[in-house]
């Protein structure tokens, strides 16, 4: 993806005026003291992000945007395509395809518990039953270069607004089946060899996301409904060198993601992160790229749970 260009000293101030605005605006979502089905679009995309504690939300600059940060988007390059597997033995099993242009990507998501045993009101089992959740997302990324009607803005290029729909469709028993949709919004800053940098500074970025902020709840043939779980992400990047990646997001849900990228050689990149979601998780990974394919792998380690792995192949043209 293409790198806006540098800043300048006398832009500074602009610079920390839209930082504080972002930050007022990720505080108008709050997080709600619950969660249900629509959590699992919590699970993300991709492996690059996991493996980095997924604090992506700053980063933004792969695919991995179109759930992350969609403002991302807007500087997409050509044609790409990734898919995503992970299972987890004995319980569940989660993946994607999805496809990325400039401006634009569509994913498909599904999420896979297999057979439940079905217990009848004495506790006999008399069969199984199935359920599964089936994702859509549609996003984009525009950068704020010559809006329409408006005056140029200050540091135009270097900004991008993402706006995202996302389907969710829950297929079991016949009272269990529901589906609703929300919407999510998102900004990006992105400087390429700012003017303040020491030598070594690169790229600077930071980045903010409003989850489900407009939603329609999920809805039952029972009659039940849920509403979507809002939550705002605040995150920030630093690239060193072209060759290391630093990553900060905090959120309204009281969660803390770190991660780390270092690639010592071309096309082969080594990752690291620790996420705090009520406990510390770490998580590695490592991602090798050949020609037009990138394979991306992500282990996380849960002190309760079994091991979390996550496989990602991406195609570019």
């Amino acid at each position: 993806m293409d790198i806006p260009r540098r800043t300048t000293r006398r832009e500074l101030p602009v610079v920390l005026a839209l930082a504080a605005l972002l930050l007022l605006f990720s505080a108008a979502a709050r997080a709600e003291p619950y969660s249900n089905v629509a959590s699992f679009w919590a699970l993300g995309m991709g492996a690059r992000p996991l493996a980095m504690g997924d604090a992506f939300v700053g980063l933004a600059d792969d695919e991995n945007a179109l759930l992350r940060n969609q403002a991302g988007l807007a500087w997409g390059d050509g044609l790409s395509v990734l898919s995503a597997v992970e299972v987890r033995p004995y319980t569940a099993s989660y993946g994607h395809v999805s496809a990325c242009l400039e401006n634009f990507g569509l994913s498909l998501h599904y999420f896979d518990f297999g057979e439940v045993p079905q217990m009848d009101e004495f506790g006999n089992a008399i069969g199984t039953f199935s359920y599964r959740n089936y994702g859509l997302v549609i996003g984009t990324g525009v950068v704020a270069a010559n809006p329409p009607f408006l005056p140029r803005m200050p540091l135009a290029d270097c900004v991008a607004f993402g706006l995202s729909v996302k389907l969710s469709v829950i297929d079991t028993l016949d009272a269990g089946d529901g589906h609703g949709f929300a919407t999510d919004f998102s900004l990006l800053f992105r400087l390429d060899d700012p003017w303040f940098r020491a030598p070594y500074l690169t790229r600077l970025a930071f980045g903010v996301q409003v989850k489900n902020l407009l939603a329609k709840p999920i809805r039952y043939t029972s009659g039940h409904h849920e509403r979507w779980l809002k939550e705002a992400a605040v995150g920030s990047a630093i690239e060193i060198t072209d060759s290391i990646i630093a990553s900060l997001q905090v959120t309204s849900a009281d969660t803390v993601h770190l991660g780390v990228e270092w690639s010592p050689v071309p096309g082969l990149a080594l990752r690291g992160g620790l996420k705090r979601e009520g406990l510390w998780l770490w998580s590695l990974g490592a991602g090798l790229e050949f020609g037009r394919f990138t394979f991306n792998y992500a282990l996380v380690f849960h002190p309760h749970l079994r091991s979390q792995h996550r496989g990602a192949v991406r195609l570019s043209w």
